[in-house]
């Protein structure tokens, strides 16, 4: 599915669908899509992206990097992809950034 194309109220609704199935990982990926796509994040934690780094979030997929593979199981997290105002692109995961007030131009 491509969360971007949708609106925040299907999102709400898709989020709302998968919890009460169950299966909270993925309703835990349309939370977090929500809370930070589209939006201006610094990273503030990590090790391979420097600390202070601010952009605008254009991707958000869970992995999983365990020997097991299933994005949806409890070794899973989320990542994303931040663009910088100068055009580098860098990954992260979504746990190591913030929410910036002030929003990218």
């Amino acid at each position: 599915m491509k969360y971007s194309e949708m609106t925040d109220e299907e999102l709400l609704k898709l989020q709302t669908v998968f919890t009460a199935r169950g299966n909270l990982n993925a309703a835990t990926e349309i939370s977090e899509f929500r809370e930070v796509f589209g939006k201006t994040v610094e990273v503030v934690k990590g090790r391979k992206v420097p600390k202070g780094t601010t952009g605008k979030c254009f991707w958000v997929k869970r992995y999983d990097y365990s020997c097991y593979g299933d994005p949806w199981g409890i070794y899973s997290n989320t990542r994303i992809g931040i663009r910088t105002p100068d055009g580098e692109v860098f990954f992260t995961s979504f746990d190591n950034v913030i929410i910036k007030e002030k929003e990218y131009v």
